[in-house]
């Protein structure tokens, strides 16, 4: 079986990813935490129940959460996966696939080092690419969908490794949570599946689809009160 890590970032996503991949013992060859020391969210008890009903908590740091589960990992001090010391680091890496918690584009550097990256994006390409394309969904389709992918070095276009789809939130808390929950969802199905070591990607055609680009306050509005 191919040996596959996870990069994570301090945000509400990798809290997810991290709680899930626990909460199924699944187990992981490396963890590497890209920790810029930022001041920590501090979320009210409501958002914090739902977190939990989507099977993390929120409340809790990526450094927490790790600590707390006795898991080794490796820190940077920097969140930009585009770093050259991380570049130099991942050079020597067995590992073949990274789960890539964060955003961004990977550049050219990244991607020819060695290990092949995994994004799990909240939008059923090639029909949504772009930025905060679950709101985008809710209002088009009244519902939402998640692509796992290869990164490469075009926004959202790598090699298609699994999709799923789901119904809307019945809240409110769509960034800080519902984003997470679906995407970390996804992230199960695919290791769970074993879907890296299957390789049956499908290849997009880049000049299908749309790309979306941040949503617009009022459009974000009115999708939220379609959920609640």
């Amino acid at each position: 079986m191919s040996k596959i890590g996870i990069v994570l970032t301090p945000d509400s996503r990798s809290k997810a990813y991290l709680c899930k991949i626990l909460s199924y013992k699944i187990k992981l060859d490396e963890i590497i935490f890209l920790n810029d020391k930022r001041n920590e969210k501090i979320f009210q008890t409501e958002i914090i129940n739902e977190s939990k009903k989507c099977g993390f908590d929120i409340s809790k740091s990526v450094t927490q959460i790790l600590n707390e589960n006795s898991i080794h990992y490796k820190e940077f001090d920097f969140v930009d996966i585009n770093n050259p010391k991380l570049i130099e680091y991942l050079k020597q890496s067995k590992i073949k696939f990274f789960i890539f918690t964060g955003g961004g584009i990977l550049k050219k550097e990244i991607l020819n080092c060695g290990p092949k990256f995994v994004h799990f994006h909240p939008g059923i390409v090639p029909y949504y690419r772009g930025s905060t394309c679950f709101y985008y969904s809710i209002l088009n389709d009244d519902e939402c969908g998640v692509t796992a992918y290869l990164m490469d070095e075009k926004l959202d276009a790598g090699e298609i490794i699994h999709q799923r789809i789901f119904q809307k939130p019945s809240h409110k808390f769509i960034d800080d949570v519902f984003d997470a929950h679906i995407r970390s969802e996804t992230l199960i199905e695919v290791l769970n599946k074993n879907l890296l070591d299957k390789k049956k990607f499908r290849k997009q055609n880049i000049d299908e689809g749309e790309t979306y680009h941040i949503i617009h306050p009022v459009l974000k509005h009115i999708a939220i009160l379609s959920c609640i």
